[in-house]
């Protein structure tokens, strides 16, 4: 009996999760006519010539556009360098360069536009990846001090050897990620990554860096085993332009919650900037709150509009078994998402009732309440409310909203990359004691806002928990509510991006501004 169409597609995806690794796949794992059925039916998508992304996103063209294009890059890099290298590869392997190392060492949320990878014994090569993104390839006749795997994968400088190897420039241009790094680093394996390399200028560096942010006692002993090696030349050199920042917390506790904590400091003067002209209309305690809920109310039907909802579809048993049952294609995945739109939509307005009735436990505790207890409270509130009606229709489990978000998520055309699982509670932690610190209501709102969705520390709904956490302390401080007009959309993504990737907030700041003035 001849096969179907659904049947023969449902093999191909079969064919293909099998052989896919972190969703990568060459095309010398599918026959031709496997290959070219799954990229006509949208689930094979190009990375480079030869290699496609498994991705069960069907609505999605371009792998750039791909969600799960983000979670997949250094699966991708990593299994093209050991296919096209091979024999480069036998004795000394490849790894990261140190710069993007102690990136993804201290939690950098921003994905790079160039990843650097040095192959002994390589040809020089640059390859255009999507998104804007390339791949340059470089020889090294110089082995690190210690490679070690990140991302279940890739191969990079362990933080120590990253932190000897990495060039003057990196002091300058990314200080927060060498003063994380020398936090997290063991200081004797910094000592023993400098005497591998032989470097006594890095050393002296490291010397400096040590001493500017208050390690003195590594910063002493860094410079009595050069000496004792023999070196020469070994003094303090000062490698930072401008004096680092008090992080806070402790020293065990997460890269992406000192991020987070360097980001308030360095932004919220801006934000202050911004707003200087913009005061609180009112003070929230003194006025009745029946009239502020009254308020609110009339705005709902106005600020009901859902973000944008993201999709990052995987290949499973599951969706194999949905094609071979003729039970998946474009109208089946729109029809899934009508269904979804609607109980968000209730999810929304039960959540948005919510916020009300924290305002009103706010005003009842008075002029000084527990703001740190409130956000928390309210975060929890506000994301379980959204998503209550879709565990009541049976499309997630009850436990998806208990807790934070397990596993990456990623965030479709956005070169932000939101911190890793195991982080997120010491990033929220971090983020709820900044707001309840922090004496400005505006910038409690604008940076508690951005540094909601820059952690996106919940598996969906990340936006929409942002913006009535906004909402919820601007009122608190007197302003008004605001509403992110859908027209504006393309503004308000651009200026998150900017802040995430950039670290400037003065655009987004502006555009919550602006919004607010234009509401009244």
């Amino acid at each position: 009996m001849a096969k179907t169409g659904q049947q023969k597609l449902a093999e191909a995806l079969k064919t293909a999760s099998n052989s896919a690794i972190g969703n990568v796949l060459s095309s010398k794992s599918l026959g031709e006519k496997q290959r070219t059925l799954l990229v006509k039916e949208g689930f094979l998508k190009k990375i480079i010539q030869g290699w496609y992304l498994l991705d069960a996103d069907i609505l999605t063209e371009k792998t750039g556009d791909s969600a799960l294009w983000y979670e997949s890059i250094w699966s991708f890099i990593d299994q093209y360098i050991k296919d096209r290298f091979s024999d480069e590869l036998v004795e000394q392997g490849y790894w990261l360069s140190p710069e993007l190392s102690l990136d993804l060492h201290t939690a950098s949320n921003a994905l790079p536009k160039q990843v650097v990878v040095y192959v002994p014994g390589a040809s020089p090569r640059a390859i255009d990846l999507p998104n804007g993104m390339n791949l340059l390839i470089m020889s090294s006749k110089i082995q690190p001090y210690q490679v070690v795997t990140l991302h279940g994968c890739i191969q990079a400088h362990s933080v120590e050897s990253a932190l000897a190897e990495t060039v003057p420039t990196t002091y300058r241009t990314n200080p927060l990620s060498i003063q994380l790094a020398l936090d997290m680093a063991d200081p004797g394996e910094v000592q023993k990554a400098i005497l591998h390399s032989n470097n006594v200028s890095s050393g002296n560096r490291l010397i400096g860096a040590y001493k500017a942010i208050g390690m003195k006692l590594e910063s002493r002993n860094l410079t009595t085993v050069m000496k004792s090696a023999g070196y020469e030349g070994v003094n303090s050199v000062n490698p930072f332009e401008v004096e680092p920042y008090v992080l806070g917390g402790n020293r065990g506790e997460a890269p992406s919650a000192k991020r987070v904590r360097a980001l308030w400091k360095v932004m919220r003067e801006d934000v202050q900037k911004v707003f200087a002209d913009h005061p609180p209309a009112h003070n929230f305690f003194d006025k009745d709150i029946d009239e502020t809920l009254s308020e609110i109310k009339s705005l709902y039907v106005n600020d009901a509009y859902n973000s944008l909802s993201i999709e990052g579809y995987k290949v499973t048993r599951e969706l194999i078994e949905k094609v071979s049952n003729g039970d998946w294609s474009p109208e089946t995945v729109a029809q899934d998402k009508a269904q979804k739109d609607a109980l968000a939509a209730r999810g929304y307005f039960d959540a948005f009732g919510r916020v009300k009735d924290l305002l009103s436990e706010a005003h009842e505790e008075g002029d000084d309440p527990d703001l740190e207890f409130l956000v928390g409270v309210g975060m929890t509130e506000w994301y379980t409310a959204l998503f209550r009606p879709c565990v009541t229709a049976g499309i997630i489990e009850e436990a998806e909203l208990a807790g934070y978000r397990k596993g990456p998520i990623y965030i479709r055309t956005s070169m932000h990359v939101p911190p890793a699982s195991e982080q997120l509670m010491d990033a929220m932690d971090a983020l709820k004691s900044l707001i309840a610190n922090e004496p400005n209501y505006a910038v409690k709102a604008v940076l508690g806002h951005f540094l909601t969705g820059y952690i996106h520390a919940f598996p969906d709904g990340n936006g929409r928990t942002a913006r009535f956490l906004m909402n919820f302390l601007f009122v608190l401080g007197g302003y008004d509510w605001v509403v992110i007009k859908h027209e504006n959309r393309a503004q308000y993504l651009a200026a998150l991006e900017s802040a995430s990737v950039e670290g400037n907030v003065r655009s987004f700041a502006q555009f919550v501004k602006d919004s607010q003035a234009a509401a009244i």
